[in-house]
């Protein structure tokens, strides 16, 4: 079964809510608000809501209520990606096999287009009920985005862009950049479900090793990160483990971890079958 066939329910719900949540794309100012749904709607795997949806799933909650926090990842995620492609950061072109935000609306539109995603991420979880779970949602989303997370990993990446980055500054810079948000993804499945704390800590583990093994991959298909400081045998093998803890973690759900186990197959599977020397 392909990633689209396991997970079609779930992508179907996670793109008609985020359509749903987006302001309309002929709202005036127009072409901000096209700008947003260009950055949004034009692609990608959702990998980060269909964890929360899939945690959410296998601790037996209620979808309809994980797709708020669900679709706020997803926004802050897509955000993330606008200002991640601007010249003052990667300077990258194109994005999905499309051109990047700002090669299309320009770059102060993109700009605000991003933190037109970032806030609305916040407003949609004020929808959340009961009250102290919008908080708590509230509170691991930022935390996971903010600078003691993915912006802080983004800014020691640049840091890094000067000289080359040791094997504690690359773990700081994945750990934070692309794991904060993917661990957060899997808590807020969990609390969206009501779970004990004891169950929030276990999805927490999950998505971090998931968060890791996600950056590894990405190394060993772009040769490039890790492989500085290790061979691609090294990388893989390391990777491997991440993901089998990762099942691991899944399989304590019983029955209803099958999502939550694809997801980190899923991870296997993207693995190079001739790594980069």
């Amino acid at each position: 079964m392909t990633f689209e066939e396991n997970f079609q329910d779930f992508l179907a719900k996670i793109d008609a809510a985020l359509r749903r949540f987006l302001p309309r794309a002929d709202l005036y100012p127009q072409t901000l608000h096209e700008a947003m749904h260009y950055a949004v709607l034009t692609g990608g795997k959702r990998f980060r809501p269909l964890l929360t949806l899939s945690v959410c799933e296998a601790l037996g909650g209620d979808l309809e209520r994980a797709l708020y926090p669900a679709c706020a990842l997803e926004l802050i995620h897509c955000y993330s990606l606008v200002q991640d492609d601007l010249p003052a950061l990667d300077n990258d072109d194109m994005r999905r096999g499309n051109p990047t935000c700002h090669k299309k609306f320009g770059e102060a539109t993109a700009l605000l287009a991003s933190d037109g995603l970032l806030t609305l991420a916040f407003e949609i979880l004020t929808q959340v009920q009961p009250a102290e779970m919008a908080v708590r949602l509230a509170r691991e989303l930022s935390t996971a985005s903010g600078t003691c997370g993915m912006i802080g990993g983004q800014a020691a990446d640049l840091e890094g862009a000067s000289k080359t980055p040791d094997l504690a500054m690359l773990d700081f810079i994945n750990i934070h950049k692309t794991g904060q948000l993917i661990k957060a993804s899997t808590v807020a499945g969990a609390v969206a479900a009501g779970a004990g704390e004891a169950q929030i800590a276990r999805s927490q583990r999950y998505g971090e090793l998931l968060g890791l093994a996600f950056q590894c991959v990405d190394d060993l298909l772009d040769g490039d990160g890790y492989l500085r400081h290790m061979s691609a045998r090294e990388l893989e093998n390391n990777t491997r483990l991440l993901i089998a803890k990762a099942r691991e973690e899944a399989r304590f759900f019983g029955k209803t971890s099958a999502k939550l186990i694809f997801l980190a197959d899923f991870l296997e599977q993207r693995m190079p079958t001739k790594t980069h020397a």
